[in-house]
């Protein structure tokens, strides 16, 4: 395998959770929407007790078209495939988070606001 060429990165983010709050618009920003996707990771801690750690995602959309779709469509509670870039948070006045995603995709997963069955192995 090759190595990376120094000067050469990548910036790319795939998610897979839970649409935590409605899309809303983005103020000032023409055609823009943001919500907050949650994602979780289950384990087991040391003494083999289970552990699960949340994660909330501020998902920026620009794109016309799926902006439409995200406030027309979505629900919280769908299970939500994402893809995008991160980037800094530039209107930090309406969501604190540091970081957000750029979606460049999105998929619903499933349309059932329950989300995706529980792990059965968890």
């Amino acid at each position: 395998m090759e190595p990376m060429m120094p000067g050469r990165t990548v910036n790319q983010v795939i998610l897979l959770g839970r649409l935590a709050e409605p899309p809303t618009p983005v103020p000032d920003v023409g055609e823009a929407c943001q919500m907050v996707l949650t994602t979780e990771e289950r384990g087991r801690d040391a003494a083999g007790e289970p552990i699960t750690r949340l994660e909330r995602h501020l998902l920026l959309i620009e794109e016309p078209g799926l902006t439409a779709f995200c406030l027309q469509h979505l629900q919280v509670g769908m299970t939500l495939y994402v893809e995008g870039s991160l980037r800094r948070n530039e209107n930090p006045a309406t969501d604190p988070s540091p970081v957000a995603v750029w979606v460049r995709r999105l998929m619903v997963a499933s349309w059932d606001p329950g989300g995706l069955p529980d792990d059965p192995l968890a």
